[in-house]
């Protein structure tokens, strides 16, 4: 067999060594056994008191801005909210508090800290001191405050081996801070200032009043609107007016024109008849007829392009009478009779007449154009009173909007004032301390298991130790492993 081959223990090794030190192991077991039963009697009983604290969306979850809008924001976090509490809990103030409540000597009656050397008040009062900072240190390290899962309840729990102490403690501590829980989240810099500012909205708002109300005094106005509306109408009114008068002043002058030029055309005397074999009147027919043709293919093609089915008409009709005119023209023979021309004086009539009317026209226009300058002079400064009304008008919305806001405000503000005062808030203590029945400590079974626990592996770590440092061989594979020698013969050990 190879020196060098390490054997793996068996079970059977196991048991071997189990059996080789039972009594060593049984000695360690009861020793500790009985070590921990002894110190878990001995030692003092430690008490646990605990309250619940009920933590809810209240105002102090509110937050007004100062400005803008100042519509309230809701802030609801609830596990930033319990943490909140849960810190103001923690802190070392509220502990002290606690302490100097009580009296460092009555909640911990063996409390003592080492003199200072110092005799007379100052000492008194150092040693008082350091009793507090001791108490309350000792008090912080006893004090647990946990929030409860899935819930908005805050449980405080304090230990002390007095149970009526514990729950002294647990309730002077609720009780501290929903006083600071009042003191931390109110403002009491809030009702002064919008007092203040509502007060001051309010006499700004009474000097706005009092300027529109001058402004209108001033300028005697009673209904901009419909004022403003009048003058509108009447402009609009006018505007018609005036832009019928021009165009029918256009429409005159351009008659003008064309008489004037119709009258540079035509004869003052034209033939009256001739000795001829037909009748003369024919011609002068269809002169007349060919004037009022010209006449009025002249009125058309001011008003209509040359393509449109009248002018056509007309200028066909001017083209059929000329031709007959030409035709008559070389039938011509014998002695004319000349005598006055009346499409002549009919256009001397026309003339007069449109020049007549010509001239009212251009009156009239003028008259329109002088009275609807005065209207927009009379808008425009309406638009100045207006826009100067609008702006007094604005600035007056405005401070009736900011002093309603901060009446507003400032009356919730009263009221939260009101409410801290009678201590109303959203943290109410569901479940006040009680002294507890039985003690969180010694924990007399789960001390005995674990002594049992610990005594019974002990005693196994201490033989497979003695084992280890035992280099005795007691059995025949000890010997072959170690000599790498067969075993002939083994011979028991006989007692007595």
């Amino acid at each position: 067999m190879d020196t060098s081959e390490i054997t793996k223990p068996s079970l059977r090794d196991l048991f071997y060594i189990v059996f080789k030190h039972k009594i060593q192991i049984l000695a360690f077991f009861f020793a500790t056994v009985f070590v921990v039963t002894l110190m878990t009697f001995m030692s003092k009983p430690t008490y646990e008191a605990s309250s619940q604290i009920l933590v809810k969306v209240g105002r102090e979850n509110v937050y007004v801005p100062t400005t803008g809008n100042m519509n309230p924001v809701v802030r609801v976090d609830r596990e930033e909210q319990l943490n909140s509490e849960i810190e103001i809990l923690k802190g070392r103030s509220l502990a002290e508090e606690v302490v100097k409540s009580i009296g460092p000597k009555v909640i911990y009656k063996n409390l003592r800290v080492k003199e200072s050397g110092i005799q007379g008040a100052t000492a008194n009062a150092n040693q008082q001191e350091m009793l507090v900072d001791k108490a309350t240190l000792n008090l912080q390290k006893e004090l647990e405050v946990k929030g409860i899962k899935k819930s908005n309840v805050i449980e405080v729990s304090f230990k002390h081996q007095n149970p009526k102490m514990a729950a002294i403690v647990v309730n002077d501590m609720v009780k501290f801070f929903l006083d600071r829980h009042l003191e931390v989240h109110k403002n009491p810099r809030s009702y002064k200032f919008f007092k203040e500012q509502s007060q001051a909205y309010k006499d700004k708002l009474r000097k706005t009043e009092n300027r529109l109300q001058a402004l209108k005094a001033k300028y005697d106005v009673t209904s901009l609107e419909e004022e403003k509306r009048l003058y509108l109408t009447q402009e609009a009114d006018l505007k018609n007016d005036l832009n019928q008068t021009i165009v029918q002043e256009a429409e005159t002058k351009n008659r003008v024109i064309q008489i004037r030029q119709q009258l540079g055309i035509t004869q003052k005397t034209i033939s009256q008849g001739r000795e001829v074999e037909h009748n003369p009147y024919l011609i002068n027919t269809f002169e007349a007829r060919l004037v009022e043709l010209e006449l009025k293919e002249r009125e058309l093609s001011g008003k209509y392009p040359d393509q449109n089915r009248l002018v056509q008409n007309v200028r066909e009709e001017i083209r059929i009478v000329r031709n007959k005119l030409k035709e008559q023209d070389g039938k011509r023979y014998g002695k004319t009779i000349f005598g006055p021309n009346t499409i002549y004086q009919q256009l001397q009539e026309a003339l007069f007449r449109n020049e007549a009317d010509l001239m009212a026209f251009s009156a009239k226009k003028a008259t329109q154009i002088a009275q609807l300058a005065e209207f927009r002079t009379k808008i425009e400064k309406l638009n100045q009173v207006e826009m100067e009304l609008n702006q007094i008008q604005n600035q007056l919305d405005v401070d009736q909007e900011n002093y309603r806001l901060y009446l507003t405000k400032f009356e919730e503000s009263r009221i939260s004032n009101a409410m801290d005062a009678e201590k109303i808030a959203n943290v109410s203590v569901l479940e006040s301390a009680i002294p507890p029945l039985k003690p969180v400590s010694p924990k007399v079974r789960l001390n005995l298991a674990l002594g049992a626990f610990l005594g019974m592996f002990g005693g196994f770590f201490l033989a497979f130790f003695m084992e280890y440092l035992d280099d005795s061989l007691d059995r025949p594979e000890d010997v072959e492993q170690s000599l790498n020698l067969p075993v002939l013969v083994s011979i028991p050990e006989f007692k007595g």
